[in-house]
């Protein structure tokens, strides 16, 4: 979110100057003014707005051949207009800083894809074998990979996840960690020039945004994968992300009637067993 970001950040994006179309600026202002309602508004939404806003063109910029063009969705939106524009004078992001583990390149970027907003990286259990690719010093283009998430349907962790989830979360619990979702993941990655390709599969842990830290987390990683090596699963990345939980706003499910019980036949169809979160009002009180 760009209220996240401090006034330099601002400045050397140039969401805040006059190289942006004014309608752009306002928006930006407006948010950073109304950050309770507006703050969900990202970096990448910023660039969208700025793609299809641009700038009048000065007498000098008419001389330049036109940009090519490109589509608000592709990667190369976040390559040009955020990765260079943020980082490039902020020489601290690609490197590791205390008491974070990996470097805030890779934090916002690793998961680049999977949504318009991806959440951050807090860790991985591959770090050392498998480096992210990072621009170098001085590129003016540089293709970002692009990942999806799948399923982890017919590979050998999924056979033996209901046994061994009960165990991950007792082990997140017996260490005092708080999380917001643990399942199991495949990740397709694009990198630049090369065909798509499957990752390895992962445990992918969310936990609440400041609930712990990077090194809590690297503390707790090697016992998940000793649980899951315990059932010879041993191909696997455990990858720790900040993520929250947002309820949906309705009354409970009501709760599963025995099939020996008389409202059995008209509860039924709105239990649990939907798997969705809708359900009538019990009625009946015998």
């Amino acid at each position: 979110e760009i209220v996240d970001l401090t006034p330099e950040e601002l400045t050397s994006l140039g969401y805040l100057s006059n190289d942006v179309a004014p309608g752009v600026k306002r928006r930006v202002e407006r948010v950073l003014a109304d950050r309770v309602r507006l703050g969900s508004v990202t970096v990448f939404m910023v660039e969208c707005m700025i793609r299809r806003n641009p700038a009048q063109a000065t007498s000098q910029d008419a001389a330049e051949p036109p940009a090519t063009p490109t589509s608000p969705t592709s990667s190369t939106v976040s390559d040009a207009g955020t990765l260079f524009s943020l980082y490039s004078n902020n020489s601290q992001a690609f490197t590791v800083v205390t008491p974070d583990l990996i470097s805030k390149y890779e934090s916002d970027f690793w998961y680049n894809g999977i949504s318009g907003s991806p959440p951050p990286l807090l860790w991985r259990s591959d770090l050392e074998d498998n480096h992210f690719p990072v621009p170098a010093p001085g590129a003016r283009f540089f293709s970002i990979p692009v990942k999806t998430a799948h399923g982890v349907i017919g590979t050998p962790l999924n056979a033996v996840w209901p046994a061994v989830a009960p165990e991950i979360v007792a082990s997140l619990k017996s260490r005092g960690l708080k999380y917001s979702a643990v399942q199991p993941v495949r990740f397709s990655i694009v990198e630049d020039g090369k065909e798509e390709y499957l990752g390895p599969v992962v445990v992918w842990i969310a936990v609440p945004p400041k609930s712990t830290n990077a090194g809590a987390v690297r503390d707790a990683t090697p016992d998940i994968l000793r649980i899951l090596a315990d059932s010879q699963i041993t191909d696997v990345v455990v990858e720790w992300y900040q993520g929250a939980i947002q309820k949906f706003a309705g009354p409970p499910l009501m709760s599963v009637d025995d099939h020996t019980s008389a409202a059995f036949g008209l509860s039924h169809p709105f239990n649990v067993g939907l798997g969705v979160p809708i359900a009538r009002h019990p009625k009946h009180t015998s």
